[in-house]
């Protein structure tokens, strides 16, 4: 009998612990079951958005869709890091490289992310790009609002990577450079796809962002400035190994072009580094017609929102607005102490409130950039040539009586500043000048940049895509005013103003 009841409970028992476990094996089940879910409904979601007419995806080229390389060849690649117009001058320069060295370009894609990577010495930022990664993440884009996010896929949406001829036609460039997309920035990758061995790899390594500044011609005086250490292009030519693997390439002339044939290289790269995208080209070619048409208003570009640029914002804002009242108005000095709020003084000084907040290191030094007030108008027949009411179909600010007159002069401004016309520092400009537009003014024109996604990720370009239409619209002015030091601004002076107004390229 006492074997029957010890028979029983430990039946009892086992029944117990079955039960008991069961709620935790409902859950795993059930997480494991909505995973294949995701998983199945992946490829079906994206051909879904694929063939919706709300979404204009991003095309990705094939490795090795405009180059093959046979066994002999030789090939360079560079880490791409910060901002878009920073990795811009990193592929004009690799470009640069590529042609000179007669070595097939292993071309990064371009990342496109808020905050943007830094740049880091090259082991440091090889690995940071190898661990910014989505492989494995593909469900990550199929979680709904509302729903928990893993921690692995706080940052998915932050940013992405799209390939270079998103933005510009490799056409032409392929002709003179042989290019094959590195997707893919591990060097596994590259030794699987290209055959090689860790020996056929140069690992040109730099310790600070201008640690080097390569030299086409030997005889050259051209200074250091910046840059560090001078590299003859001789001493790379004589690197034997299939592979050289820079670390950062970014730097304006950091890649020298001072011979004639150079020169005309550099010059081509320019000329075809234009952006090509027709969302991007169609949504700017509206509010330029909408402005008058190109080469009918003053294009400005003011970057006033970080770094250097903020603490010197009010001094950029400045010089530009003067350059504009002196060309465009017949304004007197005491007029234009008036439209300036009597700000001039102030207007002069920098602002360090940011940089104190970045750095922590206190400081009470204001430094001014004194410019005496004075007004200085071109003669009489060209100014009266300047003057007068809107002459377009524009929405433009009640005039106040006296900016009446100089309503014929049409002003576009790109800038990073938010909320521009309530701006303190802008509101200068806007207030003698009835006729200036932000790109905010012409919302419904952006409709079509919202469409522009990476498929696969679910992530939208729309927030990336701003700065490049406001600066094909600023481009296209009669006249342009830039930010001192923007790389953006650069751009819009060296080539895309000069293609949109038939003039030479800048080099």
């Amino acid at each position: 009998m006492k074997t029957l009841y010890t028979l029983v409970f430990l039946c009892l028992l086992l029944v117990f612990i079955i039960f008991k476990q069961q709620p935790k094996q409902d859950i795993f089940q059930k997480v494991n079951l909505d995973k294949e879910k995701l998983e199945k409904s992946h490829s079906s979601n994206l051909s879904s958005s694929v063939i919706d007419s709300n979404v204009l995806p991003v095309k990705f080229p094939k490795a090795f869709q405009y180059h093959k390389p046979t066994s002999n060849e030789k090939f360079i690649t560079y880490l791409p890091h910060s901002g878009f117009h920073n990795q811009r001058i990193e592929l004009e320069n690799a470009l640069l490289l590529s042609a000179y060295l007669n070595r097939t370009l292993l071309l990064p894609s371009v990342y496109l992310g808020n905050p943007a990577f830094p740049w880091l010495r090259f082991d440091k930022m090889y690995e940071r790009l190898l661990l910014q990664t989505k492989n494995g993440l593909d469900y990550c884009s199929l979680l709904r609002d509302g729903e928990p996010i893993p921690t692995e896929c706080l940052n998915y949406s932050r940013w992405t990577a799209v390939p270079w001829t998103f933005f510009y036609d490799f056409t032409e460039l392929q002709k003179k450079v042989r290019i094959i997309f590195r997707h893919d920035l591990s060097l596994e990758w590259m030794k699987s796809s290209l055959e090689l061995e860790d020996q056929d790899i140069y690992l040109f390594k730099d310790n600070s962002p201008f640690d080097y500044r390569i030299y086409d011609l030997p005889e050259s005086k051209t200074p250091l400035t910046r840059f560090i250490n001078r590299v003859e292009l001789g001493t790379l030519e004589s690197i034997e190994e299939k592979l050289i693997h820079f670390g950062s390439v970014f730097g304006t002339s950091r890649v020298l072009a001072q011979s004639n044939e150079h020169v005309e290289l550099l010059r081509f790269i320019r000329k075809e580094m234009i952006f090509k995208n027709p969302t991007l080209i169609d949504t700017a070619t509206r509010i330029v017609n909408k402005l008058g048409g190109n080469s009918n208003f003053i294009g400005i570009h003011l970057r006033v929102g970080d770094g250097l640029f903020k603490v010197r914002a009010s001094i950029t804002i400045d010089d530009i607005y003067h350059e504009i009242v002196n060309e465009y108005t017949d304004l007197t000095l005491e007029e234009v102490l008036e439209y300036e709020d009597h700000t001039h003084e102030q207007d002069r000084k920098e602002n360090l409130e940011y940089e104190i907040k970045q750095l922590r290191e206190p400081t009470t030094e204001i430094i001014a950039e004194e410019k005496p007030l004075q007004v200085q108008h071109p003669i009489q027949s060209i100014l009266e040539s300047r003057l007068g009411t809107n002459q377009n179909l524009l929405n433009c600010q009640k005039g106040d009586g006296r900016n009446d007159r100089f309503a014929k002069t049409t002003i576009f401004l790109a800038t990073d500043c938010p909320n521009p016309r309530n701006h303190p520092l802008l509101r200068k400009i806007f207030k003698t000048f009835p006729c200036t537009f932000v790109l905010a003014d012409f919302k419904n024109d952006l409709n079509d940049l919202k469409k522009i996604q990476v498929v696969k990720e679910k992530v939208n370009l729309d927030s990336y895509l701003i700065p490049m239409v406001d600066a094909i619209i600023a481009s296209q002015g009669h006249t342009f005013f830039g930010t001192n030091s923007s790389t953006f601004s650069t751009y819009i002076e060296r080539q895309l103003h000069p293609i949109y107004t038939n003039q030479q390229i800048q080099v």
